[in-house]
């Protein structure tokens, strides 16, 4: 039976030289696919990426808080507006649909005294398209019924620079706690969390940082705030304790994060990456992850202990707009790995299936194309992916190989009233063999509106 220890020996020799990855396809999915290695993104710089400030629509509204506080004056207004559409035939189940149109409005003060500041954000997601029979889309509540509520709703006290300290009610984009924002509205939480960054990773290198304690969480199809224990399926009321750092100079970046959730379950991941230039176009990437899940304390989540672990290696090529990937991962024998607050940050994670059940070893090849050179805004990836050993935890027993392929377009307009303006249209097959097999097809329109 593999070990931690058989794993940690290899994560600790794939760090020597490794790289980015693709960002998870939930989290990232305001992410277009990359055009070169260079813009890959691994799960452990999403909590740290920028998204890109765009002008507001309507200036004269900016012009009228001109004279006023930096408080005011410097505040964001952020309409944004999102319908989904989802549907799945599985080979066990009932069919899942439904079309949804909803989003969110967002509001970031300015500094108060450069020290103080507050952010809110309201979502919604209503029912177009819902069939009473095909419940489960997670794009609505259970029932297919409609809701709204204030997700966000936190304060920000700035420390020093890039570092501040965030209260109450807020998003996360780490690899275990994350948005998972493949639906209509994302995961949000309720939680205290310091994060910021140090250093300049082009000379002396850079270290950022993220740390707090988060209490509840709402998930995305529903308006109300559980434990985080208990959304993990424990019967008792425990928050989650969080610490991460990711230490990136030049080509090299390193970094592990900790999630421990008294009597319910600790995680630990780590990353590592490494990138080249090969000169002309031409650029090159390898990464290294490593995951280990265990049960702790009264063992709530269980009622018994357990431990399991999943390695991953990718190797990223890309050339001229084109980025083809290689990837593998491999998961112990003694239980599937879970991620109960947000999408899998593992190198083999699908848009069906994550591939980290127990015992599966699976492998992945998988290409992206931006069609800027022909059609600005354009981008489109496809990938083929196989998971085999896969055994039943409870008997040991062989369990059946499954396949995979996804196929993902997407159109960012250009027009310059149509800024913000994206279309994603996704589809993913899993065959499992024996003529069993699922079909999965998602739409997504997100339009941007800035308006302050």
């Amino acid at each position: 039976m593999r070990t931690c220890l058989t794993w940690t020996g290899l994560v600790l020799a794939l760090l020597i030289g490794c790289s980015n990855i693709w960002a998870q396809s939930e989290v990232a999915l305001e992410l277009p696919p990359p055009a070169s290695v260079e813009e890959m993104v691994t799960p452990l710089e999403l909590p740290f990426l920028m998204k890109p400030l765009r002008s507001a629509i309507v200036p004269w509204l900016k012009d009228k808080l001109a004279d006023t506080t930096p408080f005011l004056r410097e505040s964001k207004l952020n309409l944004h507006v999102r319908s989904a559409y989802f549907f799945e035939d599985p080979f066990d189940k009932d069919k899942k649909e439904a079309w949804a149109l909803g989003g969110w409005l967002e509001y970031q003060s300015g500094w108060l005294a450069d020290r103080l500041g507050f952010s809110s954000t309201l979502y919604t997601s209503q029912p177009l398209y819902a069939p009473e029979d095909r419940d489960g889309t997670l794009l609505l509540e259970p029932g297919q019924d409609g809701f709204t509520v204030l997700g966000e709703a936190y304060g920000r006290i700035k420390i020093h620079e890039q570092n501040e300290f965030r209260f109450f009610r807020q998003t996360y984009n780490t690899p275990y706690l994350n948005k998972n924002d493949g639906r209509e509205i994302p995961n949000t939480f309720e939680g205290y969390t310091f994060r910021g960054a140090f250093g300049d990773e082009k000379s002396s290198g850079s270290l950022k940082y993220v740390a707090g304690y988060v209490t509840k969480i709402k998930e995305r199809n529903e308006d109300q705030f559980v434990w985080m224990s208990n959304d993990a399926g424990a019967e008792v009321e425990r928050g989650t304790v969080m610490a991460g750092a990711l230490f990136t100079r030049g080509p090299w970046s390193l970094g592990s994060i900790e999630y421990y959730t008294e009597d319910t379950l600790n995680i630990f991941y780590a990353e590592a990456r490494r990138r080249w230039k090969l000169g002309g176009d031409w650029g090159l990437a390898l990464n290294a992850q490593f995951s280990d899940q265990q049960s702790v304390g009264d063992n709530s989540l269980t009622g018994s202990s357990f431990h399991t672990a999943q390695g991953g290696a990718s190797l990223d090529l890309s050339y001229r707009n084109a980025v083809v990937t290689a990837a593998f991962t491999s998961t112990d024998a003694d239980r599937d790995m879970i991620s109960p607050w947000s999408s899998y940050p593992g190198v083999t994670s699908c848009q069906v299936r994550d591939f980290n059940r127990a015992g599966e070893d699976a492998w992945m090849l998988k290409a992206s194309y931006d069609f800027k050179r022909f059609v600005e805004g354009l981008s489109a990836y496809a990938l083929y992916t196989v998971g085999t050993g896969r055994k039943d935890p409870s008997t040991g027993g062989d369990q059946p190989d499954e396949q995979e392929i996804d196929a993902d377009l997407q159109y960012r307009f250009q027009a310059p009233h149509l800024q913000g303006l994206a279309l994603r249209l996704r589809y993913g097959t899993v065959d499992a063999g024996g003529g069993d097999r699922i079909h999965q097809v998602r739409a997504v329109l997100n339009y941007d509106l800035p308006l302050l």
